[in-house]
């Protein structure tokens, strides 16, 4: 009998710890996780095509602040040029991820992300308008100037609305690996296009200043 129980012990803790692997975050949100990443862009303008590629940072996580409008969100920020920065809000509820972008007369969108846990064939909406939308397509092993990861989950994103496309090779525990957008457009007779690759160079977790 007690040989039985200690079976059945061991049963559950397998697939309780099968769980927990089911359930590993795609999306970590840690204080002060800085996200370094090889950057290609291709634009075209009609017949003429020009491509630049650097290294550098494309998210600092700031960690969960109190933001007017918004209240308590996680505040990431992507520095750019000449010293300047975005901030991109982010906002966990349950399984879901929200983008929250604050607008014009106060008024504040919450468009999903990303719902967890992951899965092959697992789709879902942007919003209610359904303007975009995402869909798990694979999961496969990715290699970028970081090294090789294995069985990241692709998430592909498209737009109803306009000619766009994005692709997310997502890690467990580490988040976007790799990044591809591309859009593209007509004015008059004119074909524009924009192509941006983004491969990780390096993920780190700065200490915090006391």
């Amino acid at each position: 009998m007690e040989r039985r129980y200690v079976v059945w012990f061991f049963v559950l803790l397998l697939v309780m710890t099968g769980c927990r692997r089911e359930q590993a975050d795609f999306f970590p949100l840690i204080p002060n996780a800085v996200r370094i990443m090889q950057v290609t862009e291709q634009r075209v303008a009609g017949k003429d095509t020009t491509v630049y590629s650097e290294v550098r940072v494309v998210e600092v996580v700031k960690g969960l602040k109190k933001v007017p409008r918004l209240g308590k969100v996680w505040v990431v920020e992507t520095p750019l040029k000449a010293g300047s920065s975005s901030m991109y809000y982010y906002e966990r509820k349950g399984d879901t991820i929200f983008k929250l972008v604050p607008g014009r007369g106060g008024m504040v969108e919450r468009i999903v992300y990303l719902i967890q846990p992951l899965s092959v064939g697992r789709r879902w909406f942007d919003s209610y308008q359904e303007r975009e939308e995402s869909e798990v397509v694979v999961q496969e092993d990715v290699t970028v100037p970081a090294g090789s990861f294995a069985r990241c989950y692709r998430v592909e994103t498209r737009s109803g609305r306009v000619n766009f496309h994005q692709t997310l090779w997502l890690a467990s525990g580490l988040g976007v690996v790799k990044r591809e957008k591309q859009q593209n457009w007509t004015k008059g007779d004119t074909s524009f296009g924009i192509l941006r690759v983004e491969e990780l160079v390096e993920y780190r977790i700065l200490k915090s200043k006391r």
